[in-house]
């Protein structure tokens, strides 16, 4: 992308979304910049209080060198400066990860299919305006990627001939340590927290030994990769772990939740039956809670654990864990792929040749999102209340968590956006507040119409503050304002 990307930045300032939960000031607080037709040329970064940052690929200088081009908003979404950093024409954009006022920005450069790419991180001190770039060589192709960093080490993921990589970098000393399982890949990643309190990284691991026993555990280390300890999740003949996610409480406090499918199941480990929570106080596991879906939404839902288990296997997107000071809140999402199908038939319109046979055929159309259960549960991971969230006739080919929620002093607001809209309801406990209302996500005029969404996605900026990010195309239609455009999107809203 050239430096047309710089000849229009629109600036507005907020209207009301929903009269009883969303605000924004009129006309909206939006920012715009043009892209081409289903082009995701943008990148961007959350830094709380001190705005955001939006990044993008520039101009080529010469043949060893491009510009990436970064520029920071205020929380009013008005520019404050942009600067440049300069990296090798065929870098592309695999991940980033803003901390402690640090930009870490990973690339890896796109080469022939005999050759080996170098991989780059960037640690751009967003205040100062300086950059370090750090090359890594010998590392195998990849495209998505996890980055997370903390005190100059950052620690990336990749899936590769179908099995997790895993290394940690050292800034400071450009040391690059590896992960490995002795006797095992590593078949799935699960999470990879920062525990700053311990000065450990957390990761949870799937991983299948060369016995072909495959085990869920965490696995601690230090910043640098140094394995500490591992810990497999309890064994029990009934169940088997399919996901989990881990949520640091304090020094010695760990929560860990998941879902899990029962072991007389046929289905593979893509089908999901409950719930399960683990405590992981001090580097050791307590004993598991299941709680399956069939007994949710029930006041006895507590003692579950007296009611036969039900085979039910859901497939399922799994969230982070969302919490406040009392609640530790689990969302999965339901969906299941849809089809059209066609019968077979005789087609005897040809007079001449005779009547053709034309076979039954099966075309996918997407993925039809069902609804979202809302589990929340204590410290000791004991269940507080279960909701249920509906979705509203949502098919899409991208596959891609939506529902999020935000504790507020009335409740639980739990919302999701797709397309131009924004659904959402306020909940406590077991008890609907607010019910669900869609509204539109407001465009920069009036007259503005969304043909179509792409990449749709909220996020809490920081406090009650949101923002709505992603691609459209929109059709003008104002007076003196006419015409077609594509643009990338960032949406200032406000929880009241």
């Amino acid at each position: 992308m050239k430096e047309r990307l710089l000849t229009l930045v629109i600036l507005v300032v907020t209207q009301v979304l929903c009269s009883s939960l969303w605000a924004q000031s009129d006309p909206p607080l939006r920012i715009e910049l043009p892209t081409a037709q289903d082009a995701e040329d943008y990148h961007f970064s959350l830094m709380g209080k001190d705005g955001v940052l939006v990044f993008y690929e520039g101009l080529q200088l010469n043949k060893d060198t491009t510009e990436w081009v970064l520029m920071q908003y205020d929380t009013n979404l008005q520019k404050q400066y942009s600067f440049n950093i300069h990296l090798p024409p065929q870098a592309a954009f695999r991940q980033s990860f803003f901390i402690q006022g640090k930009l870490y920005l990973l690339y890896q450069e796109v080469v022939g299919k005999k050759e080996i790419p170098r991989t780059f991180i960037s640690v751009v001190d967003v205040a100062a305006k300086t950059e370090q770039l750090h090359v890594i060589q010998n590392l195998p192709k990849f495209e998505g990627a996890r980055l997370k960093a903390v005190d100059g080490y950052a620690v990336f993921s990749f899936i590769y001939s179908d099995t997790y990589w895993i290394y940690f970098y050292d800034t400071h000393t450009e040391n690059l340590q590896s992960f490995i399982v002795p006797d095992a890949a590593i078949i799935s990643e699960q999470f990879v927290e920062i525990d700053s309190l311990n000065q450990k990284i957390l990761l949870g691991l799937g991983v299948l030994y060369s016995n072909k026993v495959a085990m869920l555990s965490v696995f601690e280390t230090n910043y640098g990769g140094q394995l500490l300890k591992q810990v497999p999740l309890p064994f029990y003949e009934d169940y088997y772990y399919n996901t989990a996610r881990l949520k640091i409480i304090d020094s010695t406090h760990t929560i860990i939740m998941g879902t899990y499918n029962l072991s007389t199941s046929k289905k593979s480990g893509f089908y999901h039956t409950g719930v399960y929570t683990l405590t992981y106080d001090n580097s050791t596991m307590g004993y598991p809670e299941f709680y399956n879906y069939t007994n949710l939404r029930r006041k006895d839902t507590l003692k579950n654990g007296k009611v036969k288990e039900q085979q039910i296997d859901l497939q399922l997107l799994v969230g982070d864990i969302v919490s406040n000071d009392s609640c530790y809140t689990l969302i999965t999402e339901v969906y299941y792929p849809e089809y059209n199908y066609t019968s077979s038939y005789y087609d005897n319109s040809s007079y001449y040749y005779g009547g053709t046979y034309n076979p039954p055929t099966t075309t996918f159309v997407g993925y039809r999102y069902v609804n979202a259960y809302v589990t929340c549960f204590n410290k000791k991971g004991e269940l507080l209340w279960d909701n249920y969230f509906p979705f509203n006739n949502i098919l899409s080919r991208r596959l891609a968590r939506r529902v999020s929620l935000y504790y507020t002093p009335m409740g639980t607001a739990i919302f999701y956006p797709y397309n131009y809209t924004l659904t959402s309801c306020l909940i406590n406990g077991y008890e609907l507040i607010e019910p669900t209302e869609t509204v539109p996500i407001e465009c920069m005029y009036k007259k503005d119409v969304v043909e179509y969404s792409r990449d749709v996605n909220m996020y809490n900026w920081y406090d009650n503050k949101f923002v709505i990010t992603g691609y459209q195309s929109i059709v003008a239609n104002g007076k003196g304002n006419k015409g077609k455009r594509y643009v990338f999107f960032i949406n200032k809203l406000e929880y009241r």
